[in-house]
C-alpha cells in the first residue's frame, strides 16, 4: 500500500527506488506503467493524470526493462520489433546495436531471423535482456522503467548491459530499481521507500552524510558481501586443504 507519496521527477532526470522488500519500490513502478490506478490521489504526466489519456496510448511512451523480460516465441526481429510493429530492418538493427545485441545475434544461425522460444528459451540471461533493451530503444520512449535490470547476470555481463542501459537512458526520464544500492550511483537522486512512504529523498552523496535509512541499507549491503567473500576465501581454503591432503598421501601408498 503506498501512502501519503508526493514525488515530482523532473524531465529526464534518473530516479533509483530503493528500499527494503515490501517497500512499495514495485508497487510505485506498477502505478506509474498503469498495470492498476490509483484510488486516491493522481500520477501526472506533463501537468495531466495519466488516467486521462487511452491506456495502449500512454504505455507507447512508457519503456520497461525487467529482471525477467517477456519474449515470445518468434524470431528476434519480431521480438526487438514488439513495441513497434511496423519498424524496418534498419531500425531494428541500430537499435540492437545500441543495445550491444547486434554481435551475438549475427553469431546465430539466422540471424535476426533465428527463432527463439518462449520466455526467450535458447538465449542466456544476459541475451534475452539485451533483446529488451533493444525493443525499449526501438519505441524510443519518454519514460523508463528498469526493474531490477542487471540483477540475474554474471558480472562481464553485467558490464555489457549496463552499457547498453547507458545508451538507453541518455534523456529519458527513468525510474529504476535495483537490489545492488552501487549500481544506482548515477541516479540524480535516489528515493527511498519503507512501508508504502518516502523516507528519504536526495543524491547519493548527500544520503550517505546523513547516514540515515539509505546508509544503514548501503551499510548492511557491504556488510553481506564482505561475509560472502570471507566465506569464498575460506572454502577455497579447505578444497585447497583437501587437495594438499591427497597429494601429500596419495592413494595406494603403504
Amino acid at each position: 500500500v503506498i501512502r501519503d507519496l508526493d514525488l515530482t521527477i523532473r524531465p529526464g532526470e534518473m530516479i533509483g527506488l530503493v528500499g527494503h522488500s515490501g517497500s512499495g519500490k514495485s508497487t510505485l513502478v506498477n502505478l506509474i506503467c498503469r498495470f492498476y490506478d490509483v484510488t486516491d490521489g493522481a500520477i501526472k504526466v506533463d501537468g495531466t493524470d495519466i488516467r486521462r489519456f487511452a491506456v495502449a496510448d500512454y504505455r507507447r511512451h512508457v519503456g520497461l526493462v525487467l529482471q525477467e523480460p517477456f519474449l515470445f516465441f518468434g524470431t528476434i526481429a519480431q521480438n526487438i520489433a514488439y513495441g513497434k510493429p511496423g519498424a524496418t530492418r534498419e531500425e531494428i538493427v541500430a537499435a540492437a546495436r545500441a543495445a550491444h545485441a547486434h554481435d551475438f545475434i549475427l553469431r546465430l544461425a539466422h540471424g535476426y531471423d533465428s527463432l527463439v522460444g518462449e520466455r526467450g528459451q535458447g538465449l542466456s540471461g544476459g541475451e534475452r535482456q539485451r533483446i529488451s533493451i533493444a525493443r525499449a530503444l526501438l519505441i524510443d520512449p519518454r519514460i523508463l522503467i528498469l526493474d531490477e535490470a542487471t540483477s540475474a547476470v554474471d558480472t562481464e555481463t553485467e558490464k555489457e548491459i549496463q552499457k547498453a542501459l547507458d545508451n538507453l537512458v541518455q534523456g529519458r526520464t527513468t525510474i529504476a530499481i535495483a537490489h545492488r544500492l552501487s549500481t544506482l550511483r548515477k541516479a540524480d537522486r535516489l528515493v527511498v521507500m519503507d512501508r508504502g512512504e518516502i523516507v528519504e529523498v536526495g543524491p547519493h552523496d548527500a544520503l550517505m552524510e546523513r547516514q540515515g535509512a539509505y546508509w544503514r541499507l548501503y551499510q548492511a549491503q557491504l556488510r553481506q558481501a564482505d561475509d560472502e567473500s570471507a566465506g569464498a576465501v575460506a572454502e577455497r581454503a579447505s578444497v585447497a586443504a583437501v587437495l594438499g591432503s591427497h597429494a601429500a598421501h596419495p592413494a595406494g601408498d603403504a
